[in-house]
């Protein structure tokens, strides 16, 4: 985790990731790039009329913002003896940051919440930059401070591709957590690859994993996964992401979007 990408907004959920972005970026003496998106609905809205667009800010009034937030956060960090880089753009964040998500070890972003319609809505910008990200991508929700990363650590086993690229991409954190804890529901799952295979890949890596089956007794699979890991008290959950669709997904519902709205510790995601 030497390359850590953090979204910079001026949004609720800021705070919480920068805060996971420090803790990261210095357990593993890594590098930190702050990433500040001016998403262009700050600057226009629809016409209610259906003419065009309206300026809801102008252009000076926005930069003057991001100049202040930029100023801010420069003092925050050079505190944090961290090393760093900041750079500032204008557009869609989902595509910016799984733009500049190329050469980064960590994608860190914020989860949509409870309030995320999925078949009224646009995906958030969590499910973009999953889903188009080519790093591992961390998902923090608001309420979260720091990030502990000798805390155990809960993997969501369902035997995918996407998990085992969960697991490949997420090692750093597995070999220095203080415990592994691999989560399946047997007889649930269309992959046959058995949460064993996925304990022998870790122990080659030199990490132990201790294997534990749910039984969700007829709820969803997301409140099991989210019940065993806070009593795990785990720093974080370990999960594939979106092994079908999202359009189907968001149709019928999944795991990956269900976690996303309710899990309360962050996820780290892979596609």
């Amino acid at each position: 985790m030497k390359s850590v990408l953090v979204h910079i907004n001026r949004d609720e959920g800021q705070e919480a990731r920068f805060q996971a972005a420090l803790d990261i970026a210095r357990a593993y003496e890594g590098h930190l790039t702050c990433l500040q998106v001016a998403p262009l609905e700050t600057f226009a809205a629809v016409d209610p009329y259906g003419v065009g667009y309206l300026l809801t800010q102008t252009i000076d009034q926005i930069r003057e913002l991001e100049s202040e937030e930029k100023t801010k956060m420069e003092a925050d960090l050079s505190n944090e003896g961290v090393p760093w880089d900041w750079h500032s753009h204008t557009g869609d964040a989902g595509r910016l940051l799984s733009e500049h998500s190329w050469l980064a070890d960590l994608v860190i972003v914020s989860s949509p919440g409870k309030e995320w319609k999925p078949r009224l809505e646009a995906p958030p910008t969590a499910a973009d930059v999953v889903m188009n990200s080519r790093a591992p991508v961390l998902v923090v929700p608001d309420a979260a401070r720091g990030f502990d990363c000798d805390a155990p650590v809960a993997i969501a086993w369902d035997g995918s591709p996407e998990a085992c690229a969960a697991i490949r991409t997420a090692l750093p954190l597995l070999k220095r957590a203080s415990a592994v804890h691999l989560l399946y529901v047997d007889g649930d799952k269309e992959f046959d690859l058995p949460s064993t295979i996925a304990s022998e890949y870790l122990s080659r890596h030199g990490v132990s994993s201790e294997l534990s089956e749910l039984k969700p007794e007829g709820g969803p699979v997301t409140d099991a996964l989210i019940q065993a890991a806070e009593t795990r008290k785990v720093s974080c959950v370990v999960m594939g992401a979106y092994g079908h669709s999202r359009l189907r997904e968001s149709i019928l519902g999944g795991v990956t979007r269900g976690m996303l709205q309710k899990a309360p510790m962050p996820l780290l995601l892979a596609h």
